[in-house]
């Protein structure tokens, strides 16, 4: 299984089916304000679909993955080996000038190409 409704609705694994109504409605609010898509209202009716109807026994359900409870399970609270400490990189030869005027080319290029996309998405075309 590759979705998990739990994580689609956004609520803890093993929750009822009304913090599963209660999401459901959350969500599919915020889509219509967002002016979402129909397949993503549909994403949320499986979602609710599967958890009201798919596990009377939480605590046996095998087939989900599941996200820890408390989200800071993962974190590390110093350098270690899931978090070691950062390594300094050795300076790169070559004419650092260049590079960076290369840099801010590229950079003013791609910002060039972020606003044509931003105006031709506001341009309406003739018709035929």
């Amino acid at each position: 299984m590759d979705r998990n409704p739990y994580i689609i609705l956004g609520i803890p694994f093993g929750s009822s089916k009304a913090a599963a109504n209660a999401a459901f409605a959350r969500k599919a609010q915020a889509i219509k304000r967002d002016g979402g898509g129909l397949d993503q209202l549909t994403d949320l009716t499986w979602a609710l679909q599967r958890i009201s109807v798919a596990i009377a026994e939480p605590a046996a359900a095998m087939e989900l993955y599941r996200i820890p409870a408390d989200p800071e399970a993962f974190q590390a609270d110093g350098d270690g080996v899931l978090r070691p400490p950062p390594e300094r990189l050795p300076a790169a030869g070559g004419d650092r000038d260049a590079a960076l005027g290369e840099l801010r080319r590229a950079a003013a290029r791609e910002y060039l190409r972020y606003l044509a996309g931003l105006r031709a998405a506001a341009v309406t075309l003739p018709p035929p």
